[in-house]
């Protein structure tokens, strides 16, 4: 008789005894492994469409996207929201919004070098707010010393800076020291003294300012320069003065110039644009859902979700919403269907022609407190929260499965270890029965 591996046929019993164990718990955690996989698929379907939505759902942003048009371009740029009111305007700018910029009275011959006081303060006065520079704390190399640049630097870096930036300028072969406001307008215009220094020429310096830029407020007409209404702002923007519409000046134009035509109008294009961003965004969560729950067939395998009751809910849901009647209207009646596989189509012409006849409804219908977006956001609200929404639940279901089926697979394991060492000792007792016995046929042998 042959000897045999102990080792071997232990190992070989032992997984015989776990096998179809390891099978059935292996088939489960992969499973739960599929699902969780496609729980998080189509939660990210549903949280992309939920952002779609709530895009075009916000205080200056709707379905409507407006635009507008100037007779002339390069004096002003104008931007606009869904709140933008459709019609025509005249604009005149007179004047541009500059910032404050000034240089100091330094005397010739300083340098980025040159040592400046190391006592008293530099005070500032902008937009009716102060701040001060200690002199004493400039020097930021420790030399014991201070120079023109550490002070630009403890200026611009002072924590109660209010909107002044110094610079060192060098032209003609001196170097100039300036001072300029972060913000335009005449409110942001700088004042500024040097107090305490024991040093005329310093202080000096801070008194015989000189402006390089004065500063001024930005100035429009709505209408004819002199007869319209005149408006005056710090900035170049002007936000507000029309709903919906920011304006932008950047040149001023000439007196006795015609005021510049600005047409709102909704912009067919870019609304189209806007929308199909919604319909993909819900058409791919649908595609999603029906790929996840499909029951299967011979050209096709069954989802990792079939036959769940939570997702296909979703689906369910916002179908119901997409096919009920907003401000009177249904979705089909502006353009907007599911089709017979669940999917949004638009009907442009019948969507472009809502829109001419009449966009605020049509921006009601979609934006309208408690309307299509409204209630679209709502639905998806009880699946998305993070602490307590269903795919969490759901999740966390799924990941309480697999920790148990982690814990039957160690004591499956320990099973393991138990019979493989039974069956080891077995074996090891076995294969020295036999060697004995062939060592005792040897002999009769002889």
């Amino acid at each position: 008789m042959s000897s045999m591996d102990p080792i071997s046929m232990a190992t070989q019993f032992a997984t015989l005894d776990v096998k179809p164990f390891q099978t059935r718990y292996q088939l489960q955690a992969d499973k739960y492994q599929s699902q969780l996989k496609a729980l998080g698929e189509v939660e990210t379907a549903l949280r992309e469409f939920r952002t779609a939505v709530n895009k075009m759902n916000t205080a200056t942003s709707g379905i409507i996207t407006n635009a507008a048009t100037l007779s002339e371009e390069g004096f002003f740029t104008a931007s606009t929201n869904a709140n933008a009111l459709t019609g025509n305007y005249q604009i005149f700018v007179e004047q541009v919004a500059t910032a404050h910029q000034m240089s100091t009275g330094m005397p010739a011959g300083i340098t980025s070098t040159t040592e400046i006081p190391t006592t008293g303060t530099l005070d500032f006065t902008i937009d009716g707010e102060t701040f001060s520079v200690d002199l004493s704390t400039v020097d930021n190399d420790g030399d014991g010393k201070a120079t023109m640049t550490e002070l630009a630097t403890a200026i611009n870096t002072n924590s109660n800076n209010k909107g002044v930036n110094a610079t060192l300028v060098r032209a003609d072969g001196e170097t100039h020291f300036m001072l300029s406001s972060t913000e335009t307008g005449v409110a942001n215009t700088i004042q500024v003294s040097a107090s305490g220094t024991g040093q005329a020429w310093f202080d000096d310096a801070f008194t015989n300012t000189t402006d390089i830029s004065t500063p001024q407020d930005a100035v429009i007409w709505l209408g004819p320069q002199g007869s319209g209404l005149k408006l005056t702002n710090g900035s170049n923007t002007f936000s507000g003065v029309i709903d919906g519409v920011d304006i932008t000046v950047n040149k001023a134009q000439s007196a006795g110039d015609t005021p510049i035509s600005m047409g709102i109008a909704a912009d067919s294009e870019a609304t189209k644009e806007q929308l199909n961003t919604f319909i993909d965004a819900y058409n791919n969560l649908v595609s999603t859902i029906d790929r996840l729950t499909s029951t299967g067939s011979e050209d096709s395998k069954r989802g990792a979700l079939a036959g769940d009751p939570t997702t296909r809910s979703i689906e369910s849901q916002l179908n119901n919403v997409l096919r009920s009647q907003f401000e009177g209207k249904s979705l089909m009646e502006v353009g907007l269907s599911i089709n017979r596989e669940g999917k949004l189509e638009l009907d442009e012409k019948r969507f472009t022609a809502a829109q001419q006849n009449n966009g605020a409804a049509l921006e009601a219908m979609f934006n309208g407190d408690g309307n299509l977006f409204d209630s679209l956001d709502s639905a998806m609200e009880p699946y998305l929260k993070f602490s307590s929404g269903l795919f969490s639940s759901r999740k966390d279901a799924i990941k309480q499965n697999l920790s148990r089926i982690d814990t039957k697979q160690e004591a499956l394991q320990r099973k393991y270890d138990m019979a493989y060492d039974r069956y080891l000792a077995q074996f090891t007792q076995m294969n020295q029965i036999m060697t004995q016995m062939n060592q005792t046929s040897g002999l009769f042998a002889m």
